[in-house]
């Protein structure tokens, strides 16, 4: 009997028909009607670009792999549009260029794999016998294509096309890499799978699989340029393939319509529309904003002969992903197609996974746990590469703690699936933005204005923005919106992203009409709308009436009545009394209703002792109210004072600079520059003035190298772009001369020679000789000498110098007394006492006059005298220590520090003193003729 079948079979094919027991003939895809067949194994080489961007790694792997006969699978896995069908072409041509016989079969259906393997066997001189008694199900098919190609005498490459169903590939009862099925490995050559799933496991232990990526920015401008080099500049492309997030299929469709449309396609499509024909890269940029994902479809050629439904949705936008979500459904996972809807109402970024409650979006079922359906529809598209998940580091005060796992999506899947959520029916749609409104409700719980939680807001806010500009007119979808809507404006303004807050404005301000007058949301928009999107009389106008409408409908203590009221008074330009009294009001409301920790009630604090500094009346008033408020803050949240603005953490560094707590200070000023700089305002004023203010509370504290490491970051503000940023501005020179002096306080003195000496030629070309910041720069250039031991130009330079301040200013101004003071001790520390003792005799007449005999600076003076003296041998030991012991005394009360610079000094110098008595005491006693 089965050699009878075999004769049948062999007489079949002489007479080009199909034995009756063979599956029906549109089954293998074979056409039915006498003719020639047109079934190819042959790799659609015409297919590929004229040139592969951004593919060297993967491609030099396999490569490699090729050369050395490499026997394991190699899966190319990804996205659908993401390229993997290309690089697999590219690897056929290779190939083949290199003498190996090259199969290339879809296994987009199991019939049509079948088919392909069969003319594999047929091709590689399998007996027709053998052909036709596998495909009619007496042997083993897979077996039988598996020995022709183990024994194949030329080596060959074999590419499984669009393996997304790797179940087609397994044998009965087997999975798809055992090695039992179409899919083997072998010593004779090397097969390639493109598929959408990503999970090894589905692969087998005999395999490799390859992560095939979208395309870089770079790479992707590269291929438009390819396809339509005629449609603009470079800069235009790059522009386009960033909205296109580098998805080759999307840059093939947009480059291709671009250069149909330069051959003149689509003419009468024009009528109705613009008539104005997409040419160029950035008109195509615009027209992708307006129409979304659906436009780029219209880049895909129509192929009026093209029989194959399948392999043409595979190459449009708005079809190839519902491809595996179709092929879900028939898994039994309706849920991934509503994740997919449910993620296409929110931003392209990072969705934080804890979002997502499965109650809000799945099919509750008795048999199957809710949690398994909605993990096992997760884990599903994660597999076809649809979802990726990713860790997000959390950031600030938080830094090093747990990562937030979170889900990404393309951005044209996203707005393939909002596509596809518009064209759902009304009660479809609605349910899943009831579902996305609840969603981001609850995830808008974590108060947005302490610091600690801003990690979150960051996930959060764009999803929150994006929903709130696509959502249905539904007050169970747009209220909830709202609320976290306000709250992520509040996120921005407490972290100081004002353009951000501003675009929240805008968005809020769009839904505002939708809310009665007197709604509470709706008046707490109009504030938010106002103060950022308002400015002066107008926005003070706006404030009063707000206020107004809020005491009427919320009262007096409401928390967004008092937000208003704080507003008001903030912005009412002078610094009054009656300000200053408003601002206590509103301070005592808030500790009253919100507690006196809530952020509102510190940043009123804040606010009032500004508002007390600004006034100049009270400095003591001021200075108290800024430790006030430390005091508290430091107690209730320590180390991150960020839900502050800028301005009153400026004013809290100051109070602390002016409290000798310069550690504190310090750790503001560099969490301020560390904000600004997040915000990319490197460029502005205040960051030159918050860099100017660290170096010098740094240099309180003689970290000398963290200064100059301060303003050199500092400098290249001023890159000569306008008069203000002109390196040689008074500004830039004032940084440059503090740099230099800073450099010989690290003792680097011969690059501090350099800003010093540049510094002073820059400042002779527009200031006189005897110009106050002539000679200051002439007072640091001989400190730098000094330094160098230059010490005879050294000197000279301070004589000059303190010649003319005396000329100028007077024999008993600081800036004498200063220079005088600096010359003396060069001259004390290089044993020219008598000179040196002259002129600290005449600073400490000076200061004594104009500070008194108690002041610091005057101690100082009188302990540099002493010593001089002491080294001079007019003075003997126990003299010495007694005029020593006795100013550090005085000095103490001065400073009230023991840890104080100046008291140390003079410990230091007792210290000397006390060793060398000590060194005479032993000398004394080892020598009796000196006691004699």
């Amino acid at each position: 009997m089965a050699r009878m079948a075999m004769e049948q079979g062999r007489q079949a094919a002489k007479n080009d028909d199909r034995p009756a027991a063979e599956p029906a003939a549109e089954d293998l895809a074979v056409p039915t009607s006498h003719g020639p067949g047109t079934f190819s194994i042959r790799a659609p080489y015409g297919d590929l670009p004229p040139r592969l961007r951004g593919r060297d790694d993967v491609l030099g792997q396999l490569e490699a792999k090729l050369a050395e006969g490499e026997s394991r699978v190699q899966v190319l896995y990804g996205l659908g549009g993401c390229g993997k069908t290309t690089v697999a072409l590219h690897m056929a041509r290779y190939a083949r260029d290199r003498g190996y016989n090259v199969f290339w079969l879809s296994a987009a259906t199991p019939d049509r794999l079948a088919t392909g393997m069969r003319e594999v066997a047929r091709e590689l001189g399998a007996e027709e016998e053998a052909i036709t008694a596998a495909w009619t199900g007496r042997i083993s098919a897979t077996d039988l294509v598996w020995r022709e190609l183990d024994a194949a005498e030329r080596p060959w490459l074999l590419v499984v096309d669009n393996a997304d169903e790797p179940g087609g590939l397994a044998a009965e009862g087997g999975r798809p890499g055992d090695g039992t099925g179409w899919l083997r490995s072998s010593t004779a050559g090397m097969t390639v799978v493109t598929s959408r799933l990503s999970n090894p496991d589905t692969w087998g232990r005999n395999s490799d699989t390859h992560r095939i990526e979208v395309l870089s920015p770079a790479d992707g401008r590269d291929v438009l340029l390819d396809l339509a080099g005629q449609s603009g500049d470079p800069a235009e492309a790059l522009v386009l393939s960033e909205r296109l997030d580098g998805l080759p299929l999307a840059l093939k469709l947009a480059g291709s319509y671009l250069a149909r449309s330069a051959r003149g396609a689509g003419l009468l499509r024009q009528h109705g529309r613009s008539g104005r024909r997409m040419r160029t890269f950035a008109a195509y940029t615009e027209a992708l904003g307006e129409a979304g994902a659906a436009f780029l479809d219209e880049g895909e050629e129509w192929r009026p002969e093209e029989p194959d439904l399948e392999r043409t949705h595979r190459r449009l936008i708005g079809r190839t992903w519902e491809i595996s979500l179709d092929l879900l459904d028939e898994q039994q996972l309706p849920e991934a197609r509503s994740l997919m809807r449910l993620l296409s109402c929110c931003a392209a970024g990072p969705l934080p996974v804890q979002l997502l409650d499965p109650a809000l979006w799945t099919t509750p079922s008795e048999a199957d746990p809710l949690m398994e359906r909605a993990d096992r529809a997760l884990d599903a598209l994660v597999d076809l590469s649809l979802i990726d998940v990713v860790d997000i580091e959390p950031s600030g005060a938080l830094k090093g703690g747990e990562p937030t796992p979170c889900l990404v999506s393309h951005r044209l899947v996203l707005e393939a699936n909002a596509l596809r959520l518009t064209e759902a029916q009304p009660q479809e749609r609605l349910a899943v933005w009831r579902a996305i409104a609840r969603i981001i409700e609850e995830g808008s719980h974590p108060a947005p204005e302490v610091p600690r939680n801003w990690s979150w807001w960051r996930l959060l806010e764009p999803h929150v923005a994006s929903a709130l500009n696509a959502a249905p007119e539904n007050d169970e979808v747009i209220l909830p919106l709202l609320r976290a809507g306000l709250k992520a404006y509040a996120f921005h303004a407490f972290s100081n992203h004002y353009e951000r807050a501003k675009d929240f404005a805008h968005i809020l301000k769009m839904r505002e009409p939708l809310l009665s007058d007197a709604d509470p949301i709706r008046l707490a928009i109009r504030h938010r709308t106002a103060l950022s999107l308002l400015q002066g009389e107008e926005q003070l106008l706006a404030f009063n009436k707000i206020l107004s409408d809020q005491l009427s409908n919320l009262g007096p203590d409401h928390p967004e009545t008092l937000i208003t009221r704080h507003d008001v008074a903030v912005h009412t330009e002078e610094a009054s009394s009656e300000k200053e009294a408003e601002l206590r009001s509103v301070l005592e409301a808030r500790r009253r209703v919100l507690g006196p920790a809530d952020p509102y009630t510190l940043l009123t604090h804040g606010m009032l002792a500004a508002t007390i500094e600004a006034r100049g009346h009270d400095d003591n008033g001021a200075k108290a109210e800024y430790r006030s408020l430390i005091e508290h803050i430091q107690s209730t949240t320590p180390g991150d004072h960020r839900f502050l603005s800028v301005h009153s953490r400026h004013h809290m560094a100051h109070a602390l600079d002016s409290a000798e707590r310069w550690p504190e200070a310090e750790a503001e000023y560099y969490s301020i520059l560390e904000d600004l700089e997040s915000y990319d305002e490197q460029s502005s004023h205040f960051y030159i003035d918050m860099s100017q203010c660290l170096a010098q509370n740094l240099r309180k504290q003689q970290k000398y190298p963290e200064a100059v490491e301060t303003l050199t970051r500092a400098l290249p503000w001023f890159d000569g772009r306008d008069a203000q940023h002109s390196p040689t501005s008074p500004r830039a020179l004032h940084i440059r001369h503090l740099r230099g002096d800073l450099l010989r306080s690290c003792g680097r003195y011969s690059e501090a020679l350099i800003d010093i000496q540049e510094t002073l030629e820059e400042r002779r070309r527009t200031a006189d000789e005897n110009d106050s910041v002539i000679l200051n720069e002439r007072h640091c250039l001989a400190h730098s000498l000094e330094g160098l031991s230059r010490l005879t130009e050294a000197w000279n330079e301070f004589r000059e110098v303190a010649a003319a301040q005396t000329q100028i200013l007077g024999p008993n101004a600081t800036r004498t007394r200063t220079t005088r003071f600096c010359l003396a001790r060069s001259l004390h520390r290089n044993a020219e006492y008598s000179e040196a003792l002259r002129l600290y005799k005449k600073v400490l007449f000076s200061e004594s006059t104009e500070l008194g005999s108690a002041h610091s600076d005057t101690l100082v003076t009188q302990f540099r005298l002493d010593q001089c003296r002491f080294d001079m041998g007019l003075f003997t030991v126990s003299e010495a220590l007694d005029r020593l012991e006795r100013t550090k005394m005085e000095q103490l009360k001065a400073v009230a520090n023991q840890g104080h610079t100046r008291i140390k000094a003079i410990e230091r110098v007792v210290s000397g003193i006390k060793s060398i008595q000590e060194r005479k005491i032993s000398q004394d006693l080892a020598d009796p003729s000196q006691r004699a």
